[in-house]
């Protein structure tokens, strides 16, 4: 039989330059700092944390951000919180609008063993959500989303948006927990004034909207909203109950040079080691690298080589980096190891099977991706 030496079988202790490569790299330290710097500030302004499990798609983490201070998590899809509540997280927030009723069956069935909060925009979501409830004998906790100027999912704000939530408090098997919206548009905005303003005027449609449903008896208790790009100002907006932001955690090029977060003190907890594979003699300039397209991304920019100044990154295929090496640039030899920061966190974990967590330059632990290929 063929020996398979899988990523989980690193043994803790394992310095970082004996690591085979290509490996996704996770300093927990860094990790920490950010998750506590993202947290500091929530409780500075009395909001609860419930971080987005998109990127790191693992229990394990979440549960370290939940000893930091979250309440739960939010994930996009049914599998992905079925491994969270396996994983032992007590509530977890579907931030998607199911389509199918065997989506809304398993949201149901999971009430068992956890809350599992799934959003709905219009009576089609809330019938197949009122059918599955009432089948398995509990009340699916649903949130209303709001289309706050992302122009995605979501119900307009302010009537429609009341006018359903009627709808959902007078309907049997389903229980009204709230609202939600997201102001991914607002992430970018720059000047730091321009992105203040944008943000208010979203989240401010959001947070009006749950007043006009309470002046109707109907309670709220959700108001959830706040991703990376934006958490600084939607966490001092009266009115929001939670955030759900929670890349920053593990940072990249775009929430650093895009969303100017790494002038808030944000650190790169996640990269990508890879060794230098080939030095083309015919090609003095060009260098190739053991990770490509899956490995790492380049949709959002390119990935970007850490301490080797004079290089840039010229393409990614399939199982090659090819990287130009300036003048300028340091000796690159064969075998020599390069670690690149990731263009967005998002397209970048799910190529890989687990983190291998660090502290110190040192292997702590193998932290599998848990979540990593849930398709439904």
């Amino acid at each position: 039989m063929p020996i398979v030496r899988p990523t989980h079988d690193i043994l803790p202790g394992t310095p970082i330059e004996e690591l085979d490569t290509p490996v996704l790299l996770l300093d927990l330290d860094a990790f920490e700092r950010n998750a506590r710097r993202m947290m500091d500030t929530m409780r500075e302004h009395g909001v609860g944390w419930r971080p987005h499990s998109k990127a790191i798609k693992s229990p394990e983490l979440i549960k370290l951000q939940m000893a930091i201070g979250a309440h739960g998590a939010t994930c996009a899809k049914v599998s992905e919180a079925e491994v969270l509540v396996a994983g032992g997280v007590p509530s977890v927030l579907i931030a998607y609008e199911l389509a199918q009723p065997v989506k809304w069956q398993r949201v149901a069935a999971l009430q068992e063993h956890a809350e599992v909060i799934a959003c709905v925009d219009a009576p089609d979501h809330l019938a197949m959500a009122s059918a599955a409830g009432r089948q398995a004998g509990v009340d699916v906790p649903v949130l209303i989303e709001l289309d706050i100027g992302m122009d995605r999912c979501g119900i307009l704000p302010f009537a429609p948006a009341v006018e359903l939530a009627g709808r959902i408090a007078e309907t049997p098997g389903v229980r009204f927990a709230g609202v939600m919206g997201y102001e991914g548009h607002t992430l970018t905005a720059w000047p730091a004034a321009d992105k203040d303003a944008q943000v208010r005027d979203a989240v401010g449609r959001l947070t009006e909207t749950a007043d006009q449903i309470r002046a109707r008896g109907i309670p709220v208790d959700i108001v959830s909203s706040g991703g990376s790009g934006s958490y600084m100002v939607t966490a001092t907006i009266p009115g929001v109950t939670e955030l759900q932001a929670g890349g920053a955690c593990l940072m990249d090029r775009f929430y650093a040079e895009q969303c100017h977060m790494a002038e808030l003190g944000f650190e790169f907890a996640l990269t990508i080691l890879t060794t230098v594979a080939g030095r083309p003699a015919h090609a003095p300039e060009r260098a190739i690298l053991d990770g490509g397209f899956k490995t790492m991304s380049d949709g959002m920019g390119k990935p970007l080589p850490i301490d080797l100044p004079d290089t840039e990154v010229v393409y990614l295929s399939a199982e090659h980096l090819n990287l130009r090496v300036g003048p300028g640039a340091p000796p690159v030899r064969i075998g020599d190891r390069v670690r690149f920061l990731p263009d967005y966190t998002d397209t970048t974990t799910f190529r890989h099977d687990a983190f291998v967590a660090t502290r110190g330059g040192v292997v702590e632990r193998v932290i599998p991706l848990a979540a990593r290929g849930r398709l439904t």
